[in-house]
């Protein structure tokens, strides 16, 4: 077997995407990092529960066990417009909190969840993906990178609600039908 499956999140899964979201942000900080700190304290600027209703909050398994969860926005959110600017033609998807079960970091994992992405994005018929991420986190920007997420810019001293923060933004584009996703 072996297959992962991609499924999206409905409202009764709402709490292992907690889970899984808050046992991330542990782990970041043990690693050191303030990134989502705010999971911590239970605070949830994403809307986690909304974006579920929306069908745009996404579940991974492998063997029936979870490997991990993303969301990507049709929509910009306030958040995305502020680092992005302004996009009304809705041609990209925004990545936002993917993030892996508790037992999955380290094994290479995150990888499935950006190609499932990404094949997300095709099917839609988007141009691609965008993402923000801390830029003074060198393993994560090289993770986007490795995964062809080109980086666009870095915007700098932004306030993320918790202090002055530099976020890069990456980008993945489609490719045409002849090349692969």
């Amino acid at each position: 077997m072996n297959q992962i499956i991609v499924k999206e999140a409905e409202v009764s899964d709402i709490a292992k995407i907690k889970k899984i979201l808050h046992s991330t942000a542990v782990w970041l900080n043990h690693k050191g990092s303030e990134q989502w700190a705010g999971l911590l304290k239970g605070e949830d600027v994403h809307n986690i529960q909304a974006a579920v209703e929306r069908k745009e909050v996404y579940l991974a398994y492998k063997d029936k066990s979870i490997l991990g969860t993303f969301a990507l926005w049709d929509k910009q959110t306030p958040w995305d417009i502020d680092l992005w600017g302004e996009e009304k033609s809705r041609k990209y998807l925004y990545l936002h909190r993917i993030a892996l079960d508790s037992d999955q970091h380290g094994k290479n994992r995150g990888k499935f969840l950006l190609e499932a992405a990404q094949l997300i994005a095709k099917e839609s018929g988007k141009q691609g993906i965008r993402l923000d991420c801390i830029a003074g986190n060198p393993n994560l920007n090289s993770f986007y990178q490795a995964n062809e997420f080109e980086y666009v810019k870095t915007v700098h001293d932004y306030d993320n609600g918790e202090g002055l923060q530099d976020y890069n933004l990456y980008e993945w584009k489609v490719k045409k039908d002849t090349e692969k996703y």
